[in-house]
């Protein structure tokens, strides 16, 4: 019998022999037999409580679970929903991806390609060839980082990339990429201006990854702002922190534009100054390459009147 059957079968007869005593006449009734029916109606009575406790326990026990149950159902129907939406987020970069890969590299391919026929029917003199090669070299490179960048990106998504942390000088690093960027800076009579506020520009970060964040930002800024204009890059030695920034006088970000800036495969509104190549990844990779940092990046932009990026990041590596 189950429990909420014990109980209601207790209680039915506890009413029956409380019924059939109150029908019984006062003569036939002894005070030895009212004692006894008393004892049987208390023990009975005592009998249907205990039940009654141990199933309102029951039933207490079985609404936790219950209860429980249901969390763990809609913590699993969240989870469900999440998995989908990254299934779905990785289905579009899919197709993202294959866009850029069939125009960005199609279409160097074939201008390589087709020097390298024009050269072979000798369509191009030797006196021509610097021209030529230096044109091939060019779109090679582009194409490189191009596949640099999307293995960074694949790298990242599958949370591969490595990050190794050391102690290093902050602004030696901000220097480097700088030095690197000086000839396409003067290719366009544009003015690299450092500037270092502080005096310890020790950073526990991974060199190589800071640089690549700083080398986009630099890039970026020379390739967007006009010709014979200055890029100005600072470094500040904070108690907690080194703040990097890299200011240009470029065309400046639009509102819709600063809310897309640093997603993948993303297409804004400006455009290369100096006909520069743009493929919308580098900045998706550097807002990730900071967070693997603990830091923060974001934008300080007006259209039209240039950008200011910036990087904060911890000096020291959180315990």
């Amino acid at each position: 019998m189950s429990e909420p059957q014990s109980v209601f079968r207790a209680e039915e007869e506890l009413l029956h022999r409380a019924k059939a005593l109150s029908a019984e006449s006062p003569e036939s009734l002894t005070a030895s037999a009212l004692h006894e029916e008393y004892r049987t109606l208390t023990e009975r009575y005592e009998v249907m409580l205990r039940e009654s406790s141990q199933l309102t326990r029951m039933s207490d026990f079985t609404q936790s679970k219950l209860i429980k149950l249901q969390n763990q159902l809609e913590q699993a129907l969240t989870e469900s929903k999440e998995n989908l939406q990254k299934a779905q987020d990785a289905n579009k970069r899919k197709t993202e991806l294959l866009s850029v890969v069939s125009h960005d590299l199609k279409s160097p391919l074939a201008t390589v390609l087709a020097a390298v026929q024009l050269i072979e029917m000798g369509e191009i003199t030797a006196e021509e060839f610097p021209v030529a090669g230096a044109r091939i070299r060019e779109t090679c490179e582009r194409m490189i980082d191009l596949i640099e960048s999307l293995l960074a990106s694949s790298a990242l998504e599958m949370g591969r990339m490595q990050v190794n942390k050391e102690d290093g000088d902050a602004k030696k690093m901000l220097a480097a990429v700088i030095e690197h960027n000086l000839a396409r800076a003067s290719e366009k009579a544009q003015r690299l201006e450092m500037l270092a506020e502080g005096d310890d520009f020790t950073l526990f970060a991974d060199k190589i990854l800071v640089q690549q964040v700083l080398e986009n930002f630099l890039s970026n800024a020379i390739k967007y702002s006009p010709y014979d204009t200055t890029v100005t890059i600072r470094v500040i030695a904070l108690p907690e922190t080194i703040r990097f920034e890299v200011q240009d006088e470029g065309p400046g970000f639009s509102d819709e534009d600063k809310q897309k800036l640093f997603g993948f495969f993303q297409r804004l509104s400006a455009r290369p100054t100096g006909g520069e190549s743009s493929h919308g990844v580098g900045l998706a990779i550097a807002k990730r390459v900071v967070e693997l940092h603990n830091g923060q990046l974001w934008v300080e932009s007006e259209l039209g009147k240039g950008s200011t990026f910036v990087v904060l990041l911890p000096r020291k590596s959180e315990a």
